[in-house]
């Protein structure tokens, strides 16, 4: 056995112990795989952190860049599994992980039934534990018949996490089941594929799970009793992380904002909400959510109000807020966001597709209060030059690690100019810029040749889809020792013919892991040269 079987059997009989991961990642770096070592610490890192960790957004950017690195660079084995399960290998061994070895493995029931797969799924889990340190389970399209095999097997015990999406027409009875089985004590996360009713949330509050951290659960039929059934157990009080998918009712989500105080619940994620305003008041009087550092209202409605009233909330303090989608152009007081309690608290803000006007996106670009920011994203939102121009005269954002900037439309720009991004480039000032994305915007040739200035060496990550970009250009941007630490580089759709040809040499942009050159017009001797590199598609 070599040494390093020997650190990945103390992982695998020790999997929820960081130590023989972090050992593991020494050796890794003392042989010269130093990117896998980094991997792992920085996901056992964000494992045991929060939003509020200071160093929460670098962590995430630096995970992102490896894992790009890894799945082009150092393909994962494959690994064939017994009884139908299926984990993911090769490329896509490092594309969803946790501290740093793939988070979960699968089991597909719509080919597999009746119950004697079952059996052979756990017996298929036993052999995998002794192979992998994995232990989550997702299992899609069983019967209830079978689930009620499945939490008979004491498998299940070395689980710490199971995502289950049952096919039935009795999500009550799956429930019930789930909450009986003394196997599942271990848990530390789940996810539940049913809808929940009351009927169910009653019979979890019987559910042993004292360590469980994150829970997501499907729940538009759950009304305020219901609810009030999970809060009376103390795993759901003490949650770190909860998701209320499919738009909870407005009156149990009132109900959950006059509840008792979560003492431990940093994330809440309510994506796709409808609540009015009035019930967002109730949520920014509430003092249930103390601890609470992150909230994702992604594709819901904060228009008329909604915005205005979350912006009053100050019974907590944000450090990441995603309003992806939620149609807060429509009349939803984006200024209320700049005044709020916690803004010079955030380090993540996304306002992608928000329906914002030009003068919209100038107020959160000019906005000073924002001095913790790390991360902004006013992608496919119309703006015009004033926004650029707010960008870099802004102090508070010189701070910025990401900049997503990208359009989707012409509508998007408006009175925009290749001058207008020159003069940008030509003053844009954020010494630790790792992700700028201008993609759909008419950068030109000229303005982006300005990256080339040491000011953009920190960029890891670079998106230049459809910017009318030349191949002069391309080669002058390509060539330059300043963008020598580039992973990701986004070339889409620019017309190009010439200008990626140095790419086919290794040496150029030596970090490269993605760079996407679709339709554009490649010379086919060129093209021929660039598919040998890896990561380069075309």
């Amino acid at each position: 056995m070599t040494d390093a079987d020997a650190l990945l059997r103390a992982i695998i009989r020790h999997p929820e112990d960081d130590t023989p991961r972090l050992i593991y990642a020494d050796w890794l770096q003392e042989n010269g795989r130093s990117e896998e070592a980094e991997f792992i610490r920085v996901e056992c890192r964000l494992a045991t952190t929060t939003p509020d960790d200071p160093d929460y957004p670098a962590l995430l950017d630096r995970e992102e860049e490896l894992r790009l690195w890894l799945s082009t660079h150092v393909p994962g084995p494959e690994l064939t599994l017994a009884g139908g399960l299926s984990l993911a290998g090769g490329s896509e061994w490092w594309k969803r992980t946790l501290r740093g070895f793939p988070r979960f493995m699968t089991f597909e029931g719509y080919h597999r039934p009746g119950t004697r797969a079952m059996r052979a799924l756990a017996s298929a889990l036993e052999k995998a534990f002794d192979v992998l340190p994995t232990r989550w389970l997702g299992v899609n399209g069983i019967s209830v018949t079978q689930l009620a095999t499945l939490v008979k097997q004491p498998v299940l015990e070395r689980l710490s996490q199971l995502s289950i999406h049952a096919f039935t027409n009795e999500p009550d009875e799956v429930v019930r089941l789930l909450a009986n089985c003394s196997h599942l004590k271990n848990l530390r996360g789940l996810s539940l594929g049913v809808s929940l009713s009351d009927a169910g949330c009653e019979a979890l509050a019987s559910a042993p799970w004292g360590e469980l951290e994150w829970f997501y659960l499907n729940c538009p039929e759950i009304t305020p009793a219901g609810l009030r059934a999970l809060a009376s157990t103390d795993w759901f009080r003490n949650l770190r992380e909860l998701t209320l998918a499919n738009t909870l009712l407005d009156e149990t989500f009132q109900e959950l904002c006059r509840l008792p105080a979560f003492p431990n619940l940093h994330t809440l994620e309510l994506g796709r909400n409808q609540f009015p305003e009035s019930i967002w008041q109730t949520f920014a009087r509430s003092r249930s959510f103390p601890a609470l550092t992150r909230l994702n209202l992604s594709w819901g409605n904060m228009s008329e109000g909604r915005l205005t009233a979350l912006a009053s909330a100050n019974g907590f303090t944000l450090r990441a807020l995603d309003l992806t989608g939620c149609a807060i152009g429509s009349r939803g007081s984006i200024s209320a966001l700049t005044t709020a309690p916690w803004a010079g608290s955030l380090r993540m803000l996304d306002l992608s597709y928000n329906m914002l006007n030009a003068s919209e996106v100038k107020a959160i670009a000019s906005c000073r209060k924002f001095t913790e920011l790390k991360h902004l994203s006013l992608a496919h939102n119309p703006f015009g030059p004033p926004t650029l121009a707010a960008i870099t005269a802004n102090p508070a954002l010189r701070g910025l690690r990401s900049l997503r900037l990208e359009g989707r439309s012409r509508y998007d720009n408006r009175g925009l100019t290749p001058g207008h991004f020159e003069k940008f480039l030509a003053k844009l000032d954020m010494p630790d810029l790792r992700h700028l994305d201008l993609s759909e915007r008419p950068v030109g040739a000229r303005a982006v040749r300005l990256l080339t200035d040491p000011r953009f060496s920190s960029l890891t990550r670079l998106g230049l889809r459809y910017c009318k970009l030349s191949d002069s250009a391309v080669a002058a941007l390509i060539a330059s020792p300043t963008l020598r630490n580039l992973i990701e580089l986004d070339l889409r759709d620019n017309k190009l013919a010439t200008g990626p040809e140095r790419l086919a040499d290794r040496s150029v942009l030596p970090c490269l892991a993605s760079c996407s050159l679709q339709l554009n017009e490649i010379d086919n001797a060129i093209a021929r040269k660039l598919r040998r590199r890896p990561g380069v598609f075309l």
